[in-house]
């Protein structure tokens, strides 16, 4: 773990608000089969640290950050690149917020906790089920989510509105994935109004993110076993305006999804991938 590293990371999210992998750097993406057992094997070795340090005593404010940049520095030892921006928006705001976030892969759960928590204080609202994975169980139980379990939506509701406001009341901001599951392809009639409902409750704004990480993408006959790495797909994540809490519930949905949609579209243009459902 690098104390150091992480420090200078967030120094730069907060004077510039974003990261850039080095252009200057010649790069030699891996072939995909050659990425995906290389990410594979490395993501291996990141859980067991992760193990390692999660039994620590405050792992969330101490190595959290870390345990994601790990991730970072294995996306770019593969030939992908990165680009984060737009987070300075979150330098005089001074409040808890609730961020929500499209879903594409679990590459995002690893990434984004390591921008956030720049700002220390960060509640995620994640699936019960990675309390239990291997190694990975023992880093999520050690951030304390709010862990919601996908069977009955009204009671994981109940839960994310319930434990959101609390964790907000205590000075941290929240992360959801209104999605649920990933999907690679955005189609905003997936992006419930789960984040905007624990804003309006907990009384706080809502900032919108955007990703496409479709570097690693989901495997087609099981979501994480089947998984490959695709290193000429660039990481890219962008953080929106501050939606103001006085909005319509509807209204701040909307705000999020046109944000969202329309970096998507921005990003499409630039690398040719498709991103956005059809």
């Amino acid at each position: 773990m690098n104390k150091l590293y992480t420090a200078k990371f967030h120094q730069t999210l907060k004077e510039t608000g974003g990261y850039k992998t080095n252009s200057d750097k010649k790069r030699h993406p891996f072939p995909s089969w050659l990425a995906t057992i290389f990410f594979n094997l490395s993501m291996a070795r990141v859980f067991v640290m992760g193990y390692i340090y999660a039994r620590r005593p405050n792992f969330m404010d101490k190595y959290w950050s870390e345990f994601g940049l790990m991730v970072y520095r294995l996306i770019e030892r593969l030939g992908g690149t990165i680009e984060v921006k737009g987070f300075d928006k979150l330098n005089n705001h001074g409040k808890p917020v609730v961020f929500v976030c499209n879903h594409a892969s679990s590459l995002e759960t690893y990434l984004l906790p390591s921008i956030l928590m720049a700002w220390p204080g960060l509640i995620i609202v994640l699936k019960e089920s990675l309390a239990h994975y291997p190694f990975f169980g023992q880093v999520v139980r050690s951030v304390d989510p709010i862990r919601v379990f996908r069977k009955n939506a009204l009671e994981d509701l109940r839960t994310v509105l319930n434990e959101g406001t609390e964790g907000i009341k205590k000075g941290r901001s929240a992360l959801i994935f209104p999605q649920g599951a990933r999907y690679r392809l955005f189609d905003a009639q997936t992006f419930n109004t789960l984040g905007v409902k624990l804003a309006k409750k907990a009384d706080v704004d809502v900032v919108p993110i955007a990703v496409t990480t479709d570097f690693l993408r989901i495997g087609k006959k099981h979501r994480d076993l089947g998984m490959t790495v695709h290193p000429k797909s660039p990481v890219k994540i962008a953080c929106g305006d501050i939606i103001s809490k006085d909005l319509s519930p509807k209204e701040m949905n909307d705000k999020a999804i046109e944000f969202i949609s329309n970096q998507l579209k921005e990003w499409e243009s630039e690398t040719g991938l498709t991103l956005l459902a059809k």
